[in-house]
């Protein structure tokens, strides 16, 4: 815990005074600002936060419901990223690889161990390889089946961190982009 930490905390339980209430989806934090309230929920994405407030309405104490909120969405990391570099990769070893590195890249521990606060934008990093591992699916056979699990992983992101989402757009659109071209230059009707 460090920087902002205490704000994850107010957060997570304000979440889970809205579900308690009744609120879904919440928008409000009632008891922010000094009891005056703020939209914190209208603008910030916080699926991160309903799973930690879930884990607490379920009869955890808050801190321990965080922690198991980050641990479940590190191991997701970790999953997600060896899944998508054994299709890429294809070697265990190396997708094995892939999966340590990116779990324990030094931003991903940061937003962990360090900043505090970034539930949301630590919890994204289990959508980055889920997104791309969908595209290489439907990349491998077109449909509109196999474009549903791409879309529902992007969604996924958005309402784990929206800012993320935002800048990881480009290097979706690059990646479809390279499929696309890759799809293109292997055409059997074209000797070249």
């Amino acid at each position: 815990g460090g920087e902002d930490s205490p704000f994850l905390l107010l957060r997570t339980h304000q979440l889970a005074a809205n579900l308690r209430a009744g609120v879904f989806p919440a928008l409000w934090m009632p008891d922010a600002a000094y009891g005056f309230g703020y939209p914190f929920f209208s603008y910030y994405a916080a699926l991160p936060y309903y799973a930690a407030a879930s884990l607490e309405i379920l009869g955890l104490d808050i801190l321990t419901a965080i922690k198991l909120t980050q641990t479940l969405f590190l191991a997701a990391a970790a999953l997600t990223m060896y899944q998508w570099a054994e299709g890429v990769v294809r070697s265990r070893p190396g997708a094995w690889l892939a999966a340590v590195a990116y779990t324990a890249a030094p931003f991903h521990l940061v937003n962990l161990y360090v900043r505090g606060d970034s539930l949301s934008e630590f919890a994204a990093f289990a959508f980055y390889p889920l997104i791309l591992w969908g595209f290489d699916q439907l990349a491998s056979q077109p449909s509109m089946r196999r474009a549903l699990f791409p879309a529902l992983a992007y969604a996924g992101l958005i309402v784990t961190h929206n800012v993320s989402a935002l800048i990881f757009s480009p290097f979706i659109l690059l990646y479809v982009a390279f499929h696309v071209v890759r799809m293109t230059v292997r055409r059997p009707d074209r000797p070249w």
